[in-house]
């Protein structure tokens, strides 16, 4: 089994680069994340990370360390970019399958939610675009796995583990992510009644999770007076209690968004818990210890006013494990379908896209490619629906991962030639470039475009004029050098800047089409010969 899970792995992972920076960063977080890392690169500042030369303390820096090596190994470009996120979710899968094994002490379970958690369209989608979700649920993972290690085999080695990936969930998204593992742990120990361990080991691991978690905000707190109270108020607080991000959303959202990111395993853990609520409730096991850390942190989320949704991409692996005991347990007519189901999605979606490279829509559809892709996968479905007997549960996990592989494949592809569709200006910045003969400034107004920089390897100027991405964090700064690229444009003095700026050399100003210019911006609009359309964003030149 191992030889052949290796291989299985080896198979995901090889698709998961493939073609991986064929498309542009999309706009906003991946273009954030990726020019911060470029930034740290090209300043050799690891310490102070920088957005368009301003400081940028929102976040812990570990995705942008894991971004910046990759940007070390492969270049600056959107491969080095996202490549350590697909290591993760090699990764997060090992866990999965370890996890499960640990649990529940049969191989093909474990197996089941490995493939299970892969078919999730939720665990591809926080990969594909680079954020801090992916590296936060390895980590998540890892502790937990290293947790149950240490509980079933005592090896000190495997607690400081736990404390060490403890410590890089905390230098990854703060306090935040430790929700997961400290509730798994504390259930865990309510459960199987352990009393509370006080060993040389456990104090060791302490001062290791320490050191780790606070390593950086140490130094970075050292250099940056009053950068304590902004993050537990500003970070911390606001997130959970206040809408200062643009993310409120109602109490539901996560009910609503959950089965569609998750279909349809979402719908047999229901299944799975209605028909054995009785018996998880009355023997507390197992069973009762995932529920209880998935119900925790489902609250928690819910109630929090900032709200995505690769913020629950932790609890995914839980409904793995919960839809791969289901399927275990379940009838043949049921395995059959859910194979069934899986088919005809697989059909359904591939030749959607075939018939779409004919219809006239927005998104542009190589029609050959999309032809190979409807025959190729039609063809892979119904070799494992016919060949694999409806006996063997792990059948309809396998036909998920044919799914989410097609899902990839033609993503890839549809990504590469619709980049201003799907919010990426690398078009853009490719004919600035075309149309750059001299030395030339980039102006932006009112909205924050990071990727702009990365792909011209430049400065760019933000013109602020009430966007709330605009209106940058400045406090931290020692020094009047970020204002040469941020532009407020209430003050007066600025808006005579704006003008002698372009009077100093040649400028592109970018737009978005939805936005109108005010009169300073009209009168200097006008001054420009040429205008470009970009989907989007308008360009004068």
């Amino acid at each position: 089994m191992k030889n052949k899970l290796y291989i299985l792995l080896g198979i995901i992972f090889i698709l998961l680069i493939f073609k991986l920076g064929n498309w542009g960063l999309t706009e906003s977080s991946e273009a954030r994340y990726a020019e911060i890392a470029r930034e740290m690169v090209i300043s050799g500042d690891y310490i102070n990370p920088t957005l368009l030369g301003i400081k940028h303390l929102h976040k812990p820096p570990v995705t942008y360390y894991l971004t910046a090596l990759g940007y070390k190994i492969f270049g600056i470009n959107e491969f080095g970019a996202r490549f350590f996120m697909q290591l993760g979710l090699v990764l997060q899968l090992v866990l999965v399958f370890k996890i499960s094994l640990q649990l529940f002490k049969s191989e093909k379970i474990a197996v089941a939610a490995l493939l299970i958690y892969f078919s999730f369209p939720i665990t591809v989608i926080a990969v594909r675009t680079l954020t801090t979700d992916a590296y936060l649920t390895t980590f998540i993972l890892a502790s937990i796995y290293f947790w149950l290690q240490y509980k079933t085999h005592l090896k000190p080695y495997n607690l400081y583990l736990f404390y060490f990936f403890l410590g890089l969930i905390f230098e990854t998204k703060g306090p935040v992510g430790f929700m997961i593992p400290v509730t798994f742990v504390i259930t865990y120990k309510i459960l199987h009644k352990n009393k509370i361990e006080a060993n040389i080991h456990q104090f060791l691991g302490f001062i290791l999770f320490l050191l780790v978690s606070a390593a950086w905000y140490l130094i970075v707190m050292y250099k940056n007076d009053g950068l304590f109270d902004y993050f537990i108020n500003n970070q911390l607080v606001e997130r959970i209690s206040e809408n200062n991000f643009k993310r409120g959303k109602p109490i539901w959202y996560y009910i609503f968004l959950m089965p569609l990111v998750g279909m349809p395993w979402l719908f047999y853990f229901i299944f799975y818990f209605k028909k054995n609520i009785k018996t998880i409730l009355k023997q507390k096991k197992t069973d009762f210890l995932l529920i209880i850390t998935f119900l925790t942190l489902f609250i928690l989320l819910s109630i929090s006013t900032s709200k995505l949704i690769l913020y629950v991409l932790p609890l995914y692996f839980i409904l793995a494990i919960f839809s791969a005991r289901y399927l275990s347990l379940c009838s043949e007519k049921t395995m059959k379908s859910i194979s069934n189901f899986y088919y005809v999605l697989i059909i359904t979606v591939t030749a959607a896209l075939f018939i779409a490279s004919f219809l006239n829509i927005e998104l542009t559809i190589n029609r050959f490619y999309s032809f190979l892709v409807f025959v190729f996968f039609g063809i892979i479905a119904s070799l494992l629906k016919t060949k694999i007997l409806n006996t063997n549960f792990l059948k309809p996990a396998f036909l998920g991962v044919v799914f989410i592989v097609s899902i990839i494949i033609s993503s890839d592809f549809i990504f590469k030639e619709n980049e201003l569709k799907i919010n990426s200006v690398k078009p853009l910045a490719e004919f600035i470039k075309n149309n750059s003969q001299i030395e030339n400034e980039v102006v932006v107004y009112n909205y924050l475009l990071p990727s702009l920089s990365f792909y011209l390897n430049k400065d760019i100027t933000t013109i602020n004029h009430g966007k709330y991405t605009t209106e940058r964090e400045v406090q931290f700064e020692t020094n009047d050098q970020w204002k040469k690229h941020l532009i407020n444009y209430f003050e007066n003095s600025e808006r005579e800047r704006l003008l002698k700026l372009a009077s100093d050399k040649p400028i592109f100003l970018i737009k978005r089409k939805k936005d109108i210019f005010p009169d300073t911006l009209n009168i200097l609009a006008k001054k420009l010969n040429h205008k470009k359309n970009f989907d989007k964003f308008e360009v004068y030149y």
